[in-house]
């Protein structure tokens, strides 16, 4: 599958056949992992890939585990920093899931956010180490049964259902939601594919002089009450910059991601309930 069709074509699967991955598959999920691109260089970087062992508590882990049935393997990623690390841990975990959608791997990720704490010892991890979500990964079960409960499960949790572009984009400032340019719109595309914890889709864009600013919503009522669970808002916001700079590798357009946060000078004017997050610069 080419780059870009995988963006837009990747789905969240829930239902898995339960073997393994062949080796030369699992190797070269491997050497993806440890080619991912950072959005923060100094941010350190850590993940694990596990398989799932037969009676392995993960509910524990996971919590959502419930809802995702027999699947080979999952990776735990954690990422150390003092500047953005949930968006440079999201930003790095999409990358990586849409590589493996690339060689017909199946993917999805569970969130963590509300037992980070939990995580931290099983796992042994650093006490400051954030994680964001673990990715499932392994082949999707291809039944009959399998495919419906994969789609059954996916319209429950919303997963089905995003924002149109016209929903999330704004042209020149944020007096009124508009359709994006015929330049930007795969970009924009691309943004709104992205996956979100229960399906928030916490990104608004806004188009002005040629810059294209990423602002995320301060609070989500999908995303809960608990203050912990808001912050999914950074995690998911890396996921969407990771589609968008896929999308530019895919469409062989120059472009680069700056972070920002409310303090950096030159942030266009925004509604308080938005926060700025990054800008894209494109040629």
């Amino acid at each position: 599958m080419d780059l870009y069709s995988a963006i837009i074509n990747r789905e969240s699967v829930r239902r898995y056949r339960g073997e393994s991955l062949h080796k030369q598959l699992l190797d070269m999920i491997d050497e993806i992992v440890d080619h991912s691109r950072p959005l923060v260089e100094e941010n350190r970087f850590r993940i694990m890939r596990r398989d799932v062992v037969t009676g392995e508590d993960l509910i524990a882990a996971m919590g959502g585990y419930g809802r995702i049935l027999t699947p080979p393997h999952y990776l735990v990623a954690s990422a150390v920093g003092d500047r953005a690390p949930l968006v440079d841990l999201g930003y790095r975990m999409e990358q990586i899931a849409i590589q493996m959608v690339q060689l017909g791997v199946s993917v999805c990720f569970i969130g963590s956010l509300n037992r980070e704490a939990n995580v931290r010892v099983r796992f042994r991890l650093n006490r400051q180490a954030r994680t964001g979500a673990f990715l499932i990964f392994g082949h999707a079960a291809e039944t009959v049964p399998g495919r419906t409960i994969n789609a059954v499960i996916r319209k429950a949790s919303g997963g089905a259902a995003k924002l149109e572009a016209k929903d999330v984009f704004y042209d020149g400032s944020f007096e009124q939601p508009a359709l994006p340019p015929k330049a930007l719109m795969k970009l924009i595309e691309a943004a709104r594919r992205a996956p979100s914890a229960n399906n928030a889709q916490p990104w608004r864009f806004l188009w002005q002089a040629g810059t294209l600013t990423l602002f995320v919503q301060k609070y989500n009522p999908r995303y809960g009450n608990k203050a912990e669970l808001q912050e999914y808002r950074y995690f998911d916001g890396g996921i969407c910059m990771a589609n968008v700079a896929l999308a530019l590798e895919a469409l062989g357009i120059p472009g680069d991601w700056e972070l920002l946060n409310t303090s950096t000078l030159g942030v266009p004017d925004h509604p308080a309930a938005l926060e700025p997050l990054a800008k894209l610069k494109l040629s």
